[in-house]
């Protein structure tokens, strides 16, 4: 799958045995956009051409000539990160892009809400974390998506989710107070102390569907109002600056959970994210165990697996775009193909944990 690598046999059996031992305490979750959108929530190229229908009527009246580049960039092959990181485009216009992509993304997610409510269908995710969570209380988890797919699936499993906000109708920002109520009191002998809940905490250094600016204050409401989330939007005008606070908290805490771990799981994950890679994989470069679950390997994740041959790291990922059977191959320069689909997180539940 790298240009240029001799490679060895693996065992199958010992690659699920060696995954199997990875998900225990300690082990820190990196979801990407990969997992979402095999639930139908639009991935990058969708969001471009539904940008490139909407955008343009909602300029008509204020135009700015910066999208006018973003088309041509996107229009000339680059990716909607690269278009718009080009530019700078005018506040104005960067609100219409955070209200379009909101509008497009909350109702894909609304309608996997629904089949899971109705019983047709239950997220795989929801199964994944049933099983993480007999090896432990308390894992972390990171992810640069908008959706709320991860909640959702967790919550389904019965097990809790720390948002970093406290409160549910009205949430506020508040990391301790969030963390306090995933505690039950119990008695140790004689003494009154507390134990830790079944809990999942989430860090979205990006924002999320449900973050709003409530009279100049950020809060969390499960409930739609007429407001635009505060989300990052791809490209150089991709930050609220009045809120830079809250996306920083976001991501210092995810730092902090990464530093922590001891191995890494990467699901539907691309590694073309700079920030996040600071902390992860600084210079592409992994230093603690790890496991990555994609459809396709990016440039960047053939990098990556490249680059850490002194750390155990397997990655399971299709043959090609028309071959949907699994390769797995590892940084010790091993390799194999199977017929099952372990790639995706349907498939890692089924057959290998």
């Amino acid at each position: 799958i790298i240009a240029g690598r001799s490679v060895m046999t693996l065992e199958l059996s010992k690659v699920k045995r060696n995954i199997q031992d990875h998900l225990q305490e300690g082990l820190l979750l990196v979801v990407g956009t990969g997992l979402s959108i095999a639930e139908g929530i639009p991935g990058m190229g969708q969001l471009a051409d539904h940008l490139k229908r909407k955008i343009p009527l909602k300029l008509a009246t204020a135009p700015d000539p910066a999208w006018d580049q973003i088309v041509s960039a996107l229009d000339a092959g680059d990716h909607l990160e690269a278009a718009m990181g080009k530019v700078t485009l005018k506040s104005t216009t960067v609100e219409t892009i955070i209200a379009a992509t909101a509008e497009l993304i909350s109702s894909a997610e609304q309608k996997v809400f629904s089949r899971v409510l109705t019983g047709t269908r239950e997220l795989p995710f929801t199964s994944f974390v049933k099983h993480l969570f007999k090896a432990g209380k308390k894992f972390h988890l990171i992810t640069p998506n908008y959706d709320r797919l991860i909640e959702f699936a967790t919550e389904a499993a019965e097990i809790g989710v720390d948002s970093r906000f406290f409160g549910y109708l009205l949430g506020r920002s508040n990391p301790k107070r969030s963390a306090d109520s995933h505690r039950e009191s119990c008695f140790m002998g004689k003494n009154s102390a507390f134990r830790p809940l079944p809990c999942l905490c989430v860090h979205k250094p990006h924002g999320s569907l449900d973050w709003f600016d409530v009279s100049g204050r950020l809060v969390r409401l499960p409930i739609n109002i007429d407001k635009i989330p505060v989300i990052i939007t791809p490209g150089a005008s991709k930050y609220r600056e009045s809120f830079r606070w809250a996306f920083d908290e976001q991501r210092t805490s995810g730092n902090r959970a990464a530093t922590n771990a001891t191995r890494l799981m990467f699901i539907g994950y691309g590694f073309n994210d700079d920030h996040l890679e600071q902390y992860l994989c600084p210079g592409l470069k992994l230093t603690k165990p790890t496991i990555i679950l994609a459809k396709e390997l990016t440039d960047n994740a053939k990098k990556v697996i490249e680059n850490s041959k002194d750390i155990d790291v397997i990655a399971l990922c299709t043959v090609s775009t028309t071959d949907l059977r699994t390769r797995i191959v590892t940084s010790n320069r091993e390799e194999l193909i199977v017929d099952e689909q372990f790639w995706n997180l349907e498939g890692f539940n089924k057959g290998v944990i």
